[in-house]
């Protein structure tokens, strides 16, 4: 016979697509800072983009898993409906049996995800969109996809409470699409920026030997995805026009993907020595290559939000990013802290490495970057919007929390 549940308290659910080291962070933040409400982390999927090696859930964010091992979230949504409704409908029965007061969903493309969101309108229940989307990041669509976009999103937003963006080219993205900005309340992705700051010093050395960097070399890093919209070509190409005016420079390249071949043949053959490829990395190896590096270059043509942004500022580097990810509108100032040149265009991009390179330039750019990034984490707070929207809808009576407050609170429970 099960022990009966003595924690009483009325929940808050976060429903998502699959389990990330960020987004354990934030909901452990989220359970500390709201301790008002128990926690409950809902995942209708069972793998992610990566294979995030996510060991010690804790156990005060309440994950339940409600998908199948093999279900890729990027998969068609309306491959296998019937399964994702009944999905759904499990979804459903988690929330009214544990008396969940309001629900942040993140995302809007699964049928089971839109059912949940039609249960707690009827019901009563506040829920709120958590989303990446920008305005600059959206795919072309035909007027026919493009207005059964716009009659989805019309639908959701008319039913939802709010919608949590995760910085200014999110809320032009939900503006466009009739949002009430009134109702917008920033809820960015919010790594354990401590754990990417600090690196252990055997676990580097172990990683520049097994990829055999040379410590007298300073490295550019790419660190994601090998696919089409990460334009890693553009990057390898930059590098190439720029390798003979920077000899003490190399390029490491940590990740996989389906472009991988294609991308190794691309480094001219002069060059191939000066170019690493780890492969994935998960863990203490992808801090240890922020680590081994000096300037993150992210080059994408499609990017709503970009993680590594953060990651990278975090581990003291320089980031060179196109103009589309969110991220980069909210912790790079151009020419100041990092650089941002238009997607696609090589020229800018190897304008940004020429200049950032020299010895000097690179020290005062890291200051920059370092300065910036303290300072976006004192303006953002997703704790504390995630509390504020729970007091505009009745849920809470106080609205402020100090997000210090909220990481001792997970820092105490560690020991």
């Amino acid at each position: 016979m099960s022990a009966p549940n003595l924690d009483q308290r009325p929940g808050l659910a976060i429903l998502l697509n699959s389990v990330t080291p960020y987004h354990v962070n934030l909901h452990r933040l989220v359970a500390a800072g709201i301790p008002e409400l128990k926690f409950h982390a809902l995942i209708s999927h069972g793998a992610a983009d990566f294979k995030w090696r996510v060991e010690g859930i804790p156990p005060e964010i309440n994950l339940v898993r409600f998908g199948r091992d093999d279900e890729h979230p990027l998969d068609n949504p309306l491959r296998h409906p019937l399964w994702d409704w009944k999905k759904g409908g499990r979804i459903i029965r988690h929330i009214r049996q544990n008396r969940v007061q309001a629900v942040i969903i993140n995302g809007y493309r699964f049928v089971s995800y839109l059912r949940v969101m039609d249960y707690c309108y009827r019901a009563g229940i506040p829920f709120f969109l958590n989303s990446d989307s920008n305005i600059r990041a959206e795919w072309p669509l035909s007027p026919s996809k493009s207005f059964s976009k716009r009659t989805i999103y019309s639908w959701w937003i008319k039913r939802a409470s709010g919608v949590m963006p995760m910085g200014r080219l999110g809320d032009q993205f939900f503006t466009k699409y009739g949002a009430d900005s009134n109702r917008f309340y920033h809820v960015p992705c919010w790594p354990n920026y401590d754990s990417f700051a600090r690196v252990d010093q055997e676990q580097l050395q172990r990683f520049r030997q097994k990829y055999r960097l040379n410590d007298e070399r300073k490295y550019i890093l790419y660190l994601g995805r090998l696919v089409p919209d990460k334009r890693v070509d553009l990057l390898i190409d930059a590098f190439a026009e720029v390798a003979d005016d920077r000899p003490d420079w190399d390029l490491l390249i940590v990740g996989d993907g389906v472009l991988r071949d294609e991308l190794h043949q691309r480094v001219p053959e002069r060059l191939r020595s000066r170019v690493v490829w780890t492969g994935f990395v998960d863990g203490a190896e992808t801090i240890a290559a922020y680590h081994a590096a000096e300037i993150l270059v992210l080059p994408s043509d499609m990017e709503p939000w970009a993680l590594v942004v953060q990651e990278a500022m975090a581990a003291g580097l320089v980031v060179i990013s196109s103009d589309r990810p969110g991220a980069t509108y909210e912790l790079i100032e151009d020419g100041k802290s990092g650089r941002v040149f238009p997607a696609g265009n090589k020229q800018e991009l190897k304008r940004a490495l020429l200049e950032i390179t020299p010895a000097d330039a690179l020290e005062r750019y890291k200051q920059q970057s370092r300065d910036r990034l303290a300072y976006w984490r004192e303006i953002a707070n997703p704790v504390a919007e995630i509390r504020r929207a729970l007091c505009d809808v009745g849920v809470l009576k106080s609205g402020k929390v100090d997000l210090i407050d909220a990481q001792q609170a997970v820092q105490a429970a560690n020991r």
